[in-house]
C-alpha cells in the first residue's frame, strides 16, 4: 500500500507541465492552465489537424541529443469521437519535424534514424487514445479517467474530436425535452469542469458546425462586404447551455476557397478581448502546419 500526506498530494497535482507556446502564433502564448478551447467550424476546415499538431508538439520533449526541438514533454488524452485520429499522420508530423531541427542544427540525420524511432516511440507512450461510439460511453470514459489523473501528474491536456460527434443521436435518443436531449453533454461538461478546477487541466474539443447564424434583414445592417463575411463567420452555439459557460477560447476556423490555405479566427470569451478577432492564416503541408 502507498500512502502520501495531502501536502505531496497538492505538491504532485501542481505540478503539471506547461504546453504554453506550443503551437504559436495560432495559440499566441497559450494554451494556458484551465483554459478551454474550441476548435469550431465546418467539415474539411483542419480542425482535427490542428489537434493531431498540438499533440506532436506536447509529446515531444524540450530537447534531444542537445538539439531544441521545443517539445512540451507533456502527455495527453486523446479521445477519438469521429474516428479520424491517424497514427501514421502523427508519426509523419513528428519525423519530419525532428528531421527539419536536425537539419538546420547541421546534425548528420542519416546516423540518427534507429535513434529518431526510438525516440518517437517513447514519446507515443505519453498518448492515451479513447474512441467512444456515444455520449453515455464519453461520460462513463470521463469518470474512468480521475484516477489515471491522480496518479499521472504529466496529463496536462484532455483533447475531444469532436464534442459535437453525438448531437444527433443525443436529439434523436431524448425525444420531444430538451433536457432528456442535452442530459449526457451537460453531465459530460461537468465532469471536465471538475478535472480543470481540480488538476489545472487544459481541455481542447473540436466542434462541427451543424448549425449556422441565419441572415435576416432585421439585423438592420449594411449590406456590405464587411458584414457580410462577419455574420459569414459568426458562431451560433447548438450545444447545451453547460458547454457553452465551460468554453474560455473559441477557434472558429475556415477554408479558402480552390486553394490550401485556411484561416482561424480567435475569439477570446468572457473578456474585453471578444470584440477583437485575431485572424490566422495557415496552411497544411507534410510536415504539418505552417501559418503563413
Amino acid at each position: 500500500m502507498q500512502s502520501e500526506t495531502g501536502l505531496q498530494l497538492l505538491a504532485r497535482l501542481g505540478s503539471r507541465p506547461s504546453i504554453a507556446g506550443v503551437l504559436s502564433p495560432i495559440f499566441n502564448d497559450g494554451p494556458s492552465a484551465k483554459d478551454v478551447i474550441e476548435l469550431f467550424g465546418t467539415e474539411g476546415t483542419g480542425k482535427s489537424e490542428i489537434l493531431l499538431n498540438l499533440v506532436a508538439g506536447i509529446i515531444l520533449p524540450k530537447t534531444w541529443k542537445s538539439v531544441n526541438l521545443n517539445g512540451k514533454d507533456a502527455s495527453v488524452i486523446f479521445i477519438d469521437n469521429d474516428y479520424k485520429f491517424s497514427i501514421l499522420r502523427l508519426v509523419t508530423v513528428m519525423e519530419n519535424r525532428i528531421h527539419a531541427t536536425l537539419k538546420n542544427a547541421h546534425q548528420a540525420e542519416e546516423n540518427l534514424t534507429n535513434d529518431v524511432e526510438l525516440l518517437i516511440q517513447k514519446c507515443l507512450s505519453k498518448l492515451s487514445l479513447i474512441r467512444c461510439t456515444n455520449s453515455s460511453e464519453l461520460l462513463v470514459t470521463l469518470y474512468s479517467l480521475e484516477q489515471t489523473l491522480l496518479s499521472n501528474p504529466n496529463i496536462s491536456v484532455i483533447m475531444i474530436d469532436s464534442i459535437s460527434a453525438f448531437y444527433w443521436i443525443d436529439k434523436c435518443n431524448g425525444g420531444e425535452s430538451l433536457a432528456a436531449q442535452e442530459k449526457n453533454l451537460t453531465l459530460i461538461s461537468e465532469v471536465l469542469s471538475k478535472f480543470i478546477n481540480s488538476f489545472s487541466l487544459i481541455v481542447i474539443a473540436t466542434k462541427c458546425a451543424l448549425m449556422k447564424k441565419r441572415m435576416r434583414e432585421d439585423y438592420n445592417l449594411e449590406k456590405s462586404a464587411s458584414n457580410i463575411d462577419r455574420l459569414k463567420n459568426d458562431h451560433q452555439e447548438f450545444l447545451c447551455k453547460a458547454w457553452g459557460q465551460l468554453v474560455t477560447q473559441r477557434f472558429h476556423v475556415e477554408k479558402q476557397l480552390a486553394s490550401n490555405h485556411f484561416k482561424c479566427h480567435c475569439i477570446h470569451l468572457g473578456s474585453s478581448k471578444n470584440a477583437d478577432k485575431t485572424v490566422i492564416q495557415f496552411q497544411i503541408t507534410d510536415n504539418g502546419i505552417q501559418v503563413l
